[in-house]
């Protein structure tokens, strides 16, 4: 991932157990460059450094500027607090790219994202994070975000989404949230098993299950 015009914004939801995290592992196999925001600690084994503090990130991608993969555990009550010192740091350190347009991107997975981002301000509790939302691309920065419930998750997020993945949910107010959000007609989504999912993006829409 390198051009702008790769670096977007992917919402996954599901319920528990859908497939929605095993959906993302498989999508970011292959990135060089990466760091995944990672509150119950799921990451650690797809990633070269598990650390708990924001200036343990910053020196991790210091020492492999061109291929680290870093899970972040942040501190269990403060995650907004903590994406919105991470989308900073990501920020300044693809400060190069936003200003030529050139050089490596790097992706940004967001775990349980109703905790960091939520729709009750979300915005406001995780600015740094708000600004990657609006205008990450330009620097370069690719955003996998994941819940079990896209409407506990903040618009700003939602809204800037270039692809939204869906998989089962779990209820008629997740459906409708889900269905509208992909613009599928009622009740296609409420046919999904775990690990089956529609994904839409420019607005054309496919089914596809994920193989482990």
């Amino acid at each position: 991932m390198s051009a702008k015009s790769n670096a977007g914004r992917i919402g996954v939801w599901g319920a528990s157990g859908s497939g929605k995290s095993s959906y993302v592992k498989k999508a970011i196999k292959g990135r060089k460059r990466m760091v995944v925001f990672d509150p119950l600690a799921e990451y650690g084994t797809l990633c070269n450094v598990t650390v708990n503090k924001l200036d343990d990130v910053r020196k991790a991608m210091r020492a492999d500027w061109s291929g680290f993969r870093i899970a972040y555990v942040p501190p269990a009550g403060r995650e907004p607090l903590a994406l919105s010192g991470l989308s900073k740091l990501l920020m300044l350190a693809q400060g190069p790219y936003k200003k030529t347009g050139k050089g490596q991107g790097v992706t940004l997975v967001v775990e349980e994202m109703n905790l960091s981002f939520p729709v009750h301000g979300g915005a406001e509790k995780a600015p740094g994070f708000a600004e990657i939302c609006s205008r990450g691309r330009h620097f370069g920065i690719e955003v996998f975000g994941l819940s079990q419930r896209i409407a506990e998750v903040s618009t700003r997020f939602r809204g800037n989404c270039t692809e939204t993945v869906v998989l089962r949910q779990q209820g008629p107010r997740d459906l409708k949230a889900a269905e509208d959000a992909i613009g599928a007609a009622r009740g296609v989504v409420s046919g999904l098993k775990n690990l089956e999912y529609l994904h839409e993006r420019a607005g054309t829409i496919k089914k596809g299950s994920i193989k482990h």
